[in-house]
């Protein structure tokens, strides 16, 4: 009721704020502002609201599409970092200095330059620039209304649980900029009509769930069809775990672990966490003997779209490499 109540309360800042993105908009559409076309294919994967639409695990799924045939280099904002400029992912990486998505990116897909830039410019100038080798395209993490750069294709994703076309504009509502923007656009994608969970490589059914993302309750509601959550501690998204809330995780932890010693035949729990938590718990001296698993996830995409989305992309970078 609150949260309806201040979301009236902001519809006028809103109007305001549609009004500025909007005529922003217009200047580059008019060219009256500047827009650098790199020399490479670059493709987004972005959204229209402030949130998770799964764009990390579709960015990985694509890039690793991409691969066989091409030198493929990921670049994001690097959110939730304490650095600034370009940085390239290596060994000595953390999501201090690069982000959580970037550092789950790093994991998945270790052999893949990654970069973060908060200005995509100079971040795409910086990969292409000869000293990290030939590059043949750029996936770019994010970045739709980053509009200093003109890529050559924008996959746009759509939460199929939080709808783009029934948010208001920030900061009433969750939406980046009107909806006109959608021209930009070359495909639409709705994400997340399904969840696809596999907990089979589990070795118990005693779940300490621990989330860190904008909306974990279709997560958890596909995660229970299988399992049994018997705890679940949720953060904000790209949540950074103080040592203080680690040590409670750890207690929760302990707590069901002798709850479910108490009951015979009954396997330990672990915890189960996602794919950019993981890369930040796991680095917690405070859990370091825990079992922790992070959740194996693809793309939240429709099955039967998976081959049509593949399709368009291929054909676009083959546009730029007919003979590859």
């Amino acid at each position: 009721m609150i949260k309806s109540i201040l979301s009236f309360l902001l519809i006028p800042f809103s109007w305001v704020y549609g009004l500025v993105t909007g005529l922003r908009n217009l200047l580059y559409d008019k060219s009256l502002f500047s827009s650098y076309h790199p020399d490479i294919p670059v493709i987004v994967v972005g959204n229209m609201i402030a949130g998770g639409t799964g764009k990390t695990p579709v960015v990985v799924w694509i890039a690793r599409s991409l691969a066989d045939k091409y030198r493929v280099a990921i670049l994001s904002r690097g959110y939730g970092r304490h650095t600034k400029g370009f940085q390239l992912l290596d060994h000595h990486s953390t999501p201090e200095t690069v982000g959580d998505e970037p550092m789950e990116q790093q994991f998945l897909l270790p052999h893949m330059l990654i970069a973060v830039d908060e200005n995509r410019k100079h971040g795409i100038q910086m990969l292409t620039s000869g000293k990290y080798g030939k590059i043949d395209l750029i996936l770019m993490d994010d970045g739709f209304q980053h509009r200093q750069v003109t890529p050559g294709f924008c996959l746009i994703l759509d939460d199929y649980n939080r709808p783009m076309h029934h948010e208001r504009l920030l900061p009433a509502g969750l939406l980046r900029e009107p909806l006109r923007g959608l021209k930009r656009a070359n495909l639409i994608v709705t994400t997340k009509k399904k969840i696809y969970y596999d907990g089979s490589q589990l070795d118990t059914n005693n779940i300490l769930l621990v989330t860190g993302i904008a909306n974990a309750q279709p997560l958890c509601d596909e995660i229970v069809k299988t399992a049994r959550v018997c705890r679940h501690l949720k953060f904000p998204d790209h949540h950074r775990y103080t040592p203080a809330e680690a040590a409670d995780i750890r207690e929760q932890y302990d707590i069901l672990r002798r709850e479910c010693a108490a009951v015979e035949n009954t396997a330990p729990p672990i915890l189960l966490t996602t794919g950019k938590d993981y890369v930040k718990l796991n680095r917690l001296s405070e859990l370091a003997d825990i079992p922790m698993h992070r959740i194996p996830f693809g793309p939240p995409v429709d099955p039967d779209e998976k081959q049509d989305i593949l399709n368009k992309i291929h054909q676009y970078v083959e546009q730029t490499y007919p003979n590859r």
